[in-house]
């Protein structure tokens, strides 16, 4: 048996509204009821893998070493999609092999991934639309109790990754971004990144800049949502090191009819 794991966490697309979430617990818990588990999130965009993405790359690095990622958002579950599992130096992963795990890769070093296969870790009656009680959350259980990730399957090199969209030099002094994310306040989150930033905002000679979104044009950052006057729109990059966007005491996304996807323009001047 392997070193017991510490913690497991929950991120799924499953909302708070039905019961997939408890049952997924109840299913750990019967297996191992000392298992500790915190959620999350169980609010992503249904089937929406890049918001599970980039919210997990927000969020795994603040857990203890050794958690356990259970990420759940699986638009092909029932399919030939495969489940894994994918151990890194410090942390778990257990997810559907659907991209999901995209930044992981870029911003862990990988150890190995595995396919899950070992199906007697599995609940006897496996539904081909519910894996996460049948298949993730007993996997996570027996992990969690030192069961070793070799028991439960064989080594794959071929799981699939995203095509995370990431900057571009529209022109030398035009660097284009797109929104990746709208918090629950209306905020703006950008695949612009401090460093993006900083290293393009380098060719300017007088570090000048302007941001535009939607019809709006900024020309400076804040460090805090409370520091533009009341409904003001300001730039400020927020606590994933990401370029956002926030309306102070107001929803950007609403006011500007902003949408996931939409283009973020920096010249520098």
């Amino acid at each position: 048996m392997a070193e017991a794991i510490p913690l497991i966490t929950l991120l799924t697309d499953f909302g708070l509204h039905d019961h997939y979430v408890g049952v997924m617990k109840g299913v750990i818990y019967n297996i191992h009821p000392q298992a500790r588990v915190v959620d999350i999130c169980h609010e992503v965009r249904p089937q929406d893998i890049l918001q599970a993405a980039f919210l997990l790359k927000a969020s795994y690095s603040y857990f203890p070493k050794r958690t356990l990622h259970v990420v759940i958002v699986d638009p092909e579950v029932g399919t030939v999609r495969r489940p894994i599992l994918v151990s890194t130096e410090s942390y778990y992963f257990i997810a559907p092999d659907n991209g999901v795990l995209s930044y992981i890769y870029q911003t862990e070093p990988v150890g190995e991934v595995r396919e899950l296969t070992a199906s007697h870790y599995f609940l006897s009656r496996i539904s081909q639309t519910f894996h996460g009680r049948d298949i993730f959350a007993p996997v996570a259980a027996w992990l969690s109790r030192g069961v070793a990730p070799s028991s439960l399957g064989d080594l794959i090199t071929d799981y699939k990754r995203l095509n995370i969209p990431l900057p571009t030099l529209l022109k030398e002094d035009i660097l284009k971004g797109r929104i990746l994310y709208i918090d629950r306040f209306g905020n703006l989150v950008s695949n612009i990144t401090r460093q993006d930033f900083t290293a393009h905002l380098e060719k300017s000679p007088n570090k000048r800049f302007i941001i535009r979104i939607g019809d709006r044009n900024l020309t400076r950052l804040c460090q805090s949502y409370a520091e533009g006057n009341e409904k003001e729109l300001i730039a400020l990059f927020g606590s994933s090191d990401h370029l956002e966007f926030s309306l102070n005491k107001g929803n950007a996304a609403k006011t500007l009819g902003i949408h996931v996807g939409a283009e973020v323009l920096v010249k520098i001047a």
